[in-house]
């Protein structure tokens, strides 16, 4: 992809703009994964406020819903020319609000819920997200969650996994049950929870790698208003279908860049001969990137191209780091960070780990792939 005059100018901006505005405590963390170390919360919310009243959040959303209405190219340049300075963007703190949340309530919400978008740019509020449950993670469709008619309101009881800042969370995104287990997907409904209602309650869930920025939501009949549907009730499957098109697309983009960063950062030690092999297969997740770069370019949507990157690409990152840790010796599985060893590597290669079964299972995207793009048989 040859970008134009105004693009080139653009990226050339945020570099200068990161120079001179980057916070001293994210300076020089070069994280070599899609999530920060920083862990100092309000810094966090401070840092993507700073980004949105500069003009590199929002970039391509409408104006009236306090975007900046421009070239959707211009959000990948920003997301690339961040990720590449190892500084939180996409996917940070209000990463669920950001690609998740406001691209559905932009799609389906109505008014006053869309209103809520610009509160998100700003990181006024934090959103998280109700839809994996323990018996029905890649099924969506066999969620048991209920939301139980009450009048003016819904009565929710069940319980949420895999849940990304539920803990500190102002409003969740939540996907519940208002037909029956037998009508499937047409059974389905997309409610917004304020998170400090009666009778919820988070659970952090303590992974691999030592952090707990999963948790598991409890709903214990839990009220939430009529007015809190998005897109109407029994069309839950339809927002989450704009729910998950958006995320998987995004945490492709993600591991693409990651990749290309692991891979520019174990060339440093090993020789470039006995990476070619992985080279040769980032060049090529590039590749299929800017084919739906151009794609959005021509205000097409992204497609089940999306899904392609999303599954490439994490399969890609998780054979990245195995190749590093295999080649660097004992003092990789280090985490503690010294003169000898550097975290990273063991950090991003256990966390790499979760990234072919988050936004949907290697095994799920074949199957929709093969299925909805090459129309094979079920």
């Amino acid at each position: 992809m040859d970008e134009d005059t105004e693009l080139m100018e653009f990226r050339k901006s945020i570099r200068v703009w990161i120079r001179n505005n980057a916070p001293t405590e994210l300076k020089g963390k070069k994280i070599l994964f899609d999530t920060t170390e920083i862990e100092n919360y309000e810094s966090l919310r401070a840092w993507q406020r700073k980004l949105y009243e500069a003009g590199y959040l929002g970039i391509s959303w409408p104006k009236e819903y306090g975007g900046y209405g421009q070239d959707p190219v211009k959000e990948l340049i920003a997301y690339e020319e961040f990720m590449n300075e190892g500084l939180p963007y996409g996917r940070s703190l209000g990463s669920i609000g950001l690609i998740v949340v406001a691209p559905a309530l932009l799609a389906h919400g109505n008014e006053k819920q869309k209103s809520l978008v610009k509160r998100i740019l700003s990181a006024e509020d934090v959103w998280c997200q109700g839809f994996s449950e323990p018996s029905a993670g890649s099924d969506l469709a066999a969620i048991s969650t209920k939301a139980e008619d009450a009048g003016d309101h819904f009565e929710v009881t069940g319980q949420k996994v895999w849940s990304s800042y539920a803990h500190i969370a102002d409003h969740c995104l939540l996907l519940a049950r208002t037909g029956t287990l037998e009508e499937r997907h047409r059974g389905l409904t997309m409610l917004i929870v304020d998170m400090k209602a009666p009778g919820v309650t988070v659970t952090p869930i303590r992974q691999i790698t030592g952090k707990a920025e999963f948790n598991i939501i409890y709903f214990n009949k839990v009220k939430i208003p009529k007015t809190n549907v998005v897109g109407g009730v029994g069309n839950g499957w339809k927002v989450a279908m704009t729910v998950l098109n958006n995320e998987r697309f995004h945490v492709g983009v993600t591991m693409l860049f990651s990749s290309e960063i692991a891979l520019r950062e174990l060339l440093k030690v090993r020789g470039s001969q006995e990476l070619a092999e992985l080279a040769a297969e980032v060049s090529g997740a590039r590749a299929l990137y800017e084919r739906i770069v151009e794609k959005l370019r021509r205000g097409k949507d992204v497609g089940h191209e999306g899904s392609i990157l999303k599954l490439v690409t994490s399969e890609l990152l998780q054979k990245i780091y195995e190749r590093a840790v295999m080649e660097m010796g004992p003092e990789v599985l280090v985490l503690e960070r010294s003169k000898d060893s550097d975290p990273s590597w063991i950090m991003g290669f256990l966390a790499s780990r979760g990234r072919t079964i988050a936004a949907g299972t290697s095994e799920i995207l074949r199957n929709l792939i093969g299925e909805r793009l090459l129309e094979l048989p079920k």
